[in-house]
């Protein structure tokens, strides 16, 4: 019988390649832990502003800032290491946290949610969550501030999205370790993201 080989392992350091003009950079780094990537998420203060007739324009800024910080904590001490700007850190820090929804599948009561990460897929099942878990991840996942023309800025949380995959997560494939809570709340939003379309399709249109 085959088995399921771990592609994932967030204990394991990695060696990322960055082009740049200048050549190809190479920057050796741990995997953030979930404290980290919590603590990244709520300095990168997104902005909405309305720009009128539905239309919206959303801007991180500064997020460069953020990412630079945290590459700070996790790169692996090496001789003659490369300089990285901040803009060249947020490079490297999206490859880390690299989690794109492939698939999700309804399975019974839950669903099964592939996705792409840094070196291969994954698969989550999840249990089905109740109308009081979503409506508890939504208060918690996102604090809302309404500023001067027309904005808003909203600080992203993880914790609750990390809270609520580990009441409804059945099995993980693909993990040689932990679930990094990156992973966790893609995972639970693109089964969210699957209870409100199959809603949407399922109602009255009139």
């Amino acid at each position: 019988m085959e088995q399921t080989q771990s592609v994932f392992d967030a204990a394991r350091p990695v060696a990322l390649n960055l082009r740049t003009p200048a050549g190809v950079k190479t920057v050796r780094v741990r995997f953030p832990t979930d404290e980290e990537w919590i603590e990244r998420q709520r300095r990168r203060k997104v902005i909405v502003k309305q720009l009128g007739r539905g239309i919206s324009e959303t801007t991180i800024p500064n997020s460069e800032d953020a990412d630079a910080a945290l590459l700070a904590k996790i790169r692996v001490p090496e001789l003659d290491a490369p300089e990285v700007d901040p803009f060249e850190a947020s490079r490297v820090i999206e490859q880390l946290g690299q989690a794109e929804v492939d698939d999700v599948v309804q399975m019974g009561d839950g669903f099964k949610v592939t996705l792409r990460v840094l070196g291969g897929t994954v698969t989550h099942s999840l249990r089905m969550p109740s109308a009081k878990d979503v409506f508890e991840y939504r208060r918690g996942f996102a604090r809302v501030l309404d500023l001067p023309y027309n904005r808003q800025e909203l600080i992203i949380n993880l914790t609750p999205a990390g809270a609520l995959y580990k009441r409804l997560m059945q099995a993980a494939e693909g993990y040689a370790g932990e679930v990094p809570i990156i992973h966790q709340a893609v995972a639970v939003k693109a089964a969210i993201d699957a209870i409100d379309a199959a809603f949407q399709e399922t109602a009255d249109p009139n």
